[in-house]
């Protein structure tokens, strides 16, 4: 561990090469390296042993990223099954005839999508990517609008539901803390307490809906967009492409209808349900205990094996595929997400060095002599928002500031729903917007994005919403609490930043290419 500035080399070495090389996975094993090298006294030989049997490999051990691997495999098989069957393209002309077939409808459908899947991380962009993608293909939106979009609800919305995965993981952090602390309160209702100070949550996913409706686009995502508008190209040329969907022509007789992927679909989440019941034990603990405690990841990956296998029954009923091309659609849409698998691989490895090298202890630490009951709020949230950027984790920066922004809330009088809200918030700041956060890399791959295209589109978005948050925080800090009047601000200085950004930054050829 290391108590200076090199405790974020790894991290700051991984996003800078990552953004000028635009070659994710060499960034991140160099970066890995040179921790690992810095962690065995500067021994290059040593180093390199230690990238792969201390960092890498161990990844492979941890069962939770066992189950995020299969999910990432199986998707990629559905994901084709559902693209070569004909659903996907019957299921995007039907919308884009109806609500989707404006600019607008096709991004507030998909915005829609990724708030509805609100229980699981690592279903939104694997599942809303790849079926919003035709509709909003139609309609020329840029894959790197449809990217931010997919991202900007993938790891906000679990946050903000105590019935997920997510929320059952913070719950049981809090309950840890307050076992420890002896501090009577109770873990559910302080987690409910603090969703209204998730200002940079709620503030991300209120923003897709102000830029879709509004059509105020600013920065790379405006160049973006125009480009696709005028043009149709809808990724850059060059775009580093991880997964590509190209229609096909179907066979003689082959009669694809919509059904071929709502029934995959309804079916996947019947069964991601009937999962965490099964998990959960709903004899136990009833529906609620149930969803809250049950394994979304079990649940996720045995729903993709079965959806998988009814998209490829349909299709051989409607004989678009043999028997055997369907296995093999499934196996080559698995494969397809190798690149996808080394990089997740590679973005857990840059979390265990930051953990080995202690970034974010060095983080907490020179922040702290700045914290005072009018700043606490400011400065946890910057603090977790810079650590969650560099290690690319937002569940590790929960771990780490929950127990020090509750302890701090307590012992100032401040409450204890306020830290908390303030943690979650700059947490998934990082997970949102960094280039080595593995939701941020799946949301790439799910909407056939160039992923450092998708980083830097992003990333001006993210700090709006992160600046007006901040704003909000300190009003928090001035009023020791006051919630609401701290959203309501941060949602007032979103929108007129957005629009003043869009107004002086944000013109290009065509002012109507967001409507």
């Amino acid at each position: 561990m290391f108590e200076t500035l090199l405790a974020i080399v790894p991290p700051l070495l991984a996003i800078t090469l990552a953004i000028i090389t635009r070659q994710v996975i060499i960034s991140l094993f160099v970066a890995v390296y040179v921790g690992a090298t810095m962690l065995c006294s500067g021994n290059l030989w040593e180093g390199l042993y230690s990238t792969f049997f201390d960092f890498i490999l161990p990844g492979l051990g941890d069962t939770d990223h066992q189950r995020i691997l299969a999910l990432t495999t199986f998707c990629g098989g559905l994901s084709l099954l559902l693209e070569r069957s004909g659903g996907a393209q019957a299921f995007a002309n039907r919308v884009n005839k109806g609500v989707g077939k404006t600019r607008r409808g096709a991004q507030l459908i998909t915005w829609l999508g990724g708030i509805f899947i609100w229980f699981s991380d690592s279903t939104n962009p694997v599942l809303v990517g790849p079926v919003c993608r035709g509709i909003t293909d139609k309609v020329k939106v840029s894959r790197e609008k449809l990217a931010y979009i997919v991202d900007s609800t993938t790891a906000a919305v679990p946050t903000l539901f105590p019935l997920s995965a997510w929320g059952a993981y913070i719950i049981g952090l809090i309950s840890a803390f307050y076992a420890d602390y002896n501090y009577n309160g109770n873990p559910q209702m302080d987690f409910i307490s603090g969703i209204p100070y998730q200002f940079y949550t709620i503030g991300s996913i209120l923003m897709v809906f102000i830029i879709a409706v509004t059509g105020w686009d600013y920065g790379p995502m405006k160049k973006a967009e125009d480009r696709a508008y005028l043009t149709g190209e809808l990724y850059r040329e060059g775009a580093d492409i991880k997964r590509e969907s190209k229609l096909e022509e179907l066979p003689d007789g082959a009669k694809p209808t919509i059904w071929n992927m709502i029934v995959p679909i309804v079916v996947l989440l019947i069964f991601i349900f009937i999962g965490l019941f099964y998990t959960g034990d709903i004899k136990a603990n009833g529906v609620f205990g149930a969803l809250a405690n049950g394994s979304s990841l079990r649940a996720l990956v045995t729903a993709f094996i079965i959806a998988a296998v009814v998209a490829g029954a349909i299709g051989i009923t409607n004989k678009v595929f043999t028997f055997n091309t369907a296995v093999n659609t499934f196996i080559e849409g698995c494969t397809n997400m190798m690149e996808v698998v080394i990089m997740l691989l590679l973005a857990w490895s840059i979390g265990s060095i930051c953990s080995a090298c202690g970034t974010s202890t060095w983080i907490v630490n020179t922040f702290e002599g700045f914290l005072t009951p009018m700043s606490m709020s400011a400065i946890i949230f910057i603090a977790a928002c810079l650590t969650s950027f560099s290690t690319g984790s937002s569940w590790s920066v929960f771990a780490i500031f929950i127990p020090i922004a509750c302890s701090i809330a307590i012992s100032i009088g401040a409450p204890v729903g306020m830290a908390i809200g303030v943690v979650l918030s700059g947490g998934i700041f990082g997970d949102h917007c960094s280039p080595i956060s593995d939701t941020t890399v799946m949301s790439s791959m799910g909407s056939s994005c160039d992923h450092i295209d998708h980083v830097n589109t992003q990333l001006p978005y993210a700090l709006t919403v992160a600046g007006a948050s901040l704003v909000g925080y300190l009003i928090c800090g001035i009023l020791q609490g006051g919630a609401f009047i701290g959203l309501a601000i941060t949602i007032v200085l979103i929108s007129v930043t957005s629009y003043l950004l869009n107004k002086y930054f944000g013109r290009g050829k065509e002012t109507k290419s967001t409507v």
